[in-house]
């Protein structure tokens, strides 16, 4: 818990995120203190589970079964509302003129089609923050309108290009890091406009395209490709200019570390190191940096054939303390465990849960380290409309008569 108060506590989000990048978005500021209020349609399943349905549920989930969703809605409330009903708008209109943050990653198409534009909202509320995280932005083009999720615009803006190894017949498969990366960069860029909100009064409408939030990820590929016309590929886990720089077999079924060299004192050290049962890590072309460059599928060899009857966990150790980086590569269990990042960084957290799912689920832990205020997981994932009579009642100032009669609507 919090020892004092929430750098967004005060601020009201309302989240319309898909899939991963915009409910992250609202769960950063839902784990600094904002009250994130999730709006989802009712009597259907709303966002797609990142875990997989079937994964947590014995079978087909029921469209208010908390364990459908992804766990970035933990810390949230959920109202269910059918935006395309002349009552939806009206009772949406009414939370936006509450609420300072708006948060949605549709097609640029979505929210003006339903009525519910910048214009529209800026009216209801001219404070109004509102997010916007479309593939590749708003502005007029070719791909406006383009539905994708991360893997299809990764390979869309030249990501995958890079990926995987030399001379594969086609690019690895990543785990879609456009999402937690747009999510990020909109976070700060709403900081940005809440700060430009208390000198004037006004919000703002940022408009993120994730592709171009990402492209600075492979930055220097398209920099050498500007200016020196040179057209990089993939290169594995090698770095120019850095040899050793490679993920090595250790001991046991699909055991590996990760060890890089960066420069001659480093190298010196994994020599040590390794002493005898180094072998061939002692020939003379491996003494120079040079010559470890131009080796560099032999060297690899070299190493692997050291470091595969070793111990991943305890090489590690020696290494590091001889001032050589190198790390195990874990599955989840063991990153869970691991004392720096499981434990000592919090990476993962375990958050009592309601609704059956099990007193002890795991969620990802809050990313941002604040010292006086660390944040907090208020809440577990809640259930479509779990929150109708809270929001609107106490907040709009609804009747149980009218919420009644909104209900048998289809309106919430």
């Amino acid at each position: 818990m919090s020892g004092g108060v929430l750098p967004m506590e005060g601020l009201r989000v309302l989240d319309h995120g898909h899939v991963w990048a915009g409910p992250l978005l609202a769960e950063m500021f839902a784990d600094m203190g904002a009250d994130v209020i999730r709006v989802q349609a009712p009597g259907r399943f709303s966002g797609i589970s990142m875990a997989g349905r079937g994964s947590l549920a014995a079978g087909p989930a029921a469209p208010d079964d908390p364990r459908a969703y992804q766990g970035w809605d933990r810390g949230k409330r959920s109202v269910s509302l059918d935006l395309a009903h002349p009552d939806g708008k009206r009772l949406y209109l009414a939370l936006v003129a509450k609420s300072d943050v708006i948060v949605e990653n549709f097609a640029p198409r979505v929210l003006p089609g339903l009525g519910l534009g910048y214009e529209v909202l800026r009216e209801a509320n001219p404070r109004i923050v509102l997010a916007s995280l479309s593939a590749a932005g708003a502005t007029p083009g070719p791909w406006r309108e383009l539905l994708t999720y991360g893997p299809s615009l990764a390979a869309l803006y030249g990501v995958k290009s890079v990926q995987g190894y030399a001379g594969e017949a086609q690019p690895r498969e990543d785990t879609a890091d456009l999402d937690p990366t747009a999510a990020a960069h909109a976070f700060v860029a709403v900081c940005a406009v809440l700060e430009y909100r208390e000198r004037t009064g006004r919000g703002q409408h940022i408009d993120i395209a994730q592709g171009e939030a990402t492209i600075q990820r492979i930055a220097e590929p398209v920099m050498d490709y500007l200016l020196n016309g040179r057209v990089a590929g993939p290169q594995g886990n090698r770095y120019p200019g850095v040899a050793p720089h490679g993920v090595y077999p250790a001991v046991g079924e699909d055991r590996w570390i990760a060890i890089v060299a960066r420069d001659e004192r480093e190298w010196g050290a994994l020599i040590e190191v390794a002493g005898e049962a180094g072998g061939r890590l002692r020939e003379a072309r491996f003494a120079t940096l040079a010559g470890r460059l131009a080796a560099q599928d032999a060297l690899d060899e070299a190493i692997g054939a050291w470091t595969e009857r070793r111990d991943a966990g305890a090489l590690t150790a020696a290494l590091q303390a001889a001032g050589v980086p190198a790390y195990p590569v874990m599955d989840p269990p063991a990153l869970l465990a691991d004392p720096n990042y499981g434990v000592l960084r919090e990476c993962h957290v375990r958050v009592e849960t309601a609704h059956g799912i099990g007193r002890d689920q795991i969620y990802q832990g809050i990313p941002w380290k604040l010292t006086k205020t660390p944040g907090v997981i208020r809440l577990p994932v809640a259930a479509t409309g779990e929150h109708n009579a809270e929001v609107y009642g106490e907040l709009l100032g609804l009747d149980a008569a009218e919420l009644e009669r909104l209900r048998a609507a289809g309106v919430i």
